[in-house]
């Protein structure tokens, strides 16, 4: 008998009309979910209170699912979070760079249209979650979504109304076309189950990069007070503004870590390939490959939170973790 738990966090795969629109409703989960249960999977239903609107969702919430989850390690086979779409690679994301070496299935999903609603994609969306977190060699976080499965730290959201909402840019899904691919996945950590802090209370900036008064705005948020770390969200393979040098060099004196991503769909930053990334390189930003914002984000947040020296969380940043990026990115 495979044991589930089924965390629901929130999001539209739970809500009913109500009279200003869509609105969540406590306690109507456990009876929707349960005709979408096979037969031999015994599972328990866990409803937070309150439900998060994703678009709220905060560091705060991954580090709870996190210590949910790893609370329930040993008494369950697999696990399920449903949650609000908005977040979800972000929430997917943290959880992968929280729970290293957790050895069991932790799949993450939603649904563009409610469970409730005649046509809604959640019951595939749900179904195949269950199948991902019944997998016996399914060992990570995963996003099961429109017929397909992607390694959670990969996912970004790239449709705000289609059912097939969800795309790895820069990585094949784990299962496609009704197969799994044993060879993308990867092995069970032989060295166990090693939780990292879950109070993420660190001060993390994503700064995506735009002509103009945005490069201001920009360094006005690197100088902000308390500011632990931030994201550089730049141009093509990695390229920042050259007025943008005195603040970043400035941010790095004062021991904020920097990191660097491409707002490319595909590809990634190649630090030194163009005179622009030279302000992020002489700033000791971490170049972060084909790393998605959400990822990059996510793992920052998340190191800054376990780790007490900047050098070590630098360090952490450029090595890969759970599948984040390729090794050669």
């Amino acid at each position: 008998m495979t044991t589930l738990c089924i965390l629901y966090a929130g999001g539209t795969i739970g809500m009913v009309p109500g009279k200003q629109g869509l609105e969540p409703r406590p306690g109507v989960m456990n009876a929707a979910l349960a005709p979408l249960i096979p037969a031999g999977i015994d599972w328990e239903l866990v409803e937070y209170a309150p439900l998060i609107d994703s678009s709220n969702a905060a560091p705060a919430d991954w580090g709870r699912l996190a210590a949910d989850l790893a609370a329930r390690r040993e008494r369950y086979d697999g696990f399920v979070v449903l949650h609000g779409t908005d977040t979800l690679a972000h929430t997917a994301s943290a959880l992968a760079f929280l729970l290293p070496g957790f050895g069991k299935p932790v799949a993450v999903t939603g649904s563009m249209r409610p469970l409730f609603e005649p046509g809604s994609d959640a019951p595939a969306n749900v179904a195949l979650a269950i199948a991902a977190a019944s997998h016996d060699r399914l060992a990570e976080v995963v996003v099961p979504f429109a017929g397909r499965v992607w390694r959670g730290c990969r996912v970004r959201k790239a449709d705000s109304a289609s059912d097939d909402a969800f795309v790895a840019p820069n990585d094949a899904p784990l299962y496609a076309d009704g197969r799994w691919f044993p060879e993308r996945l990867l092995a069970v950590d032989a060295a166990g189950f090693r939780p990292r802090a879950t109070r993420l209370d660190r001060d993390v900036a994503l700064i995506w990069l735009a002509p103009g008064a945005t490069v201001t705005a920009a360094a006005q948020t690197l100088a902000l007070p308390g500011l632990a770390g931030a994201v550089l969200v730049g141009y093509g393979a990695g390229n920042v503004p050259d007025r943008l040098a005195p603040a970043l060099a400035q941010a790095a004196a004062r021991g904020v870590v920097l990191a660097s991503v491409t707002q490319a769909w595909r590809g990634g930053v190649a630090p030194g390939c163009y005179a622009a990334s030279a302000a992020l390189a002489a700033a000791g930003a971490v170049p972060c490959g084909d790393m998605t914002p959400e990822a990059a984000l996510a793992k920052l947040t998340v190191l800054l939170s376990d780790l007490d020296d900047a050098g070590a969380v630098r360090a952490a940043m450029a090595a890969v973790a759970c599948g984040e990026r390729r090794a050669d990115a």
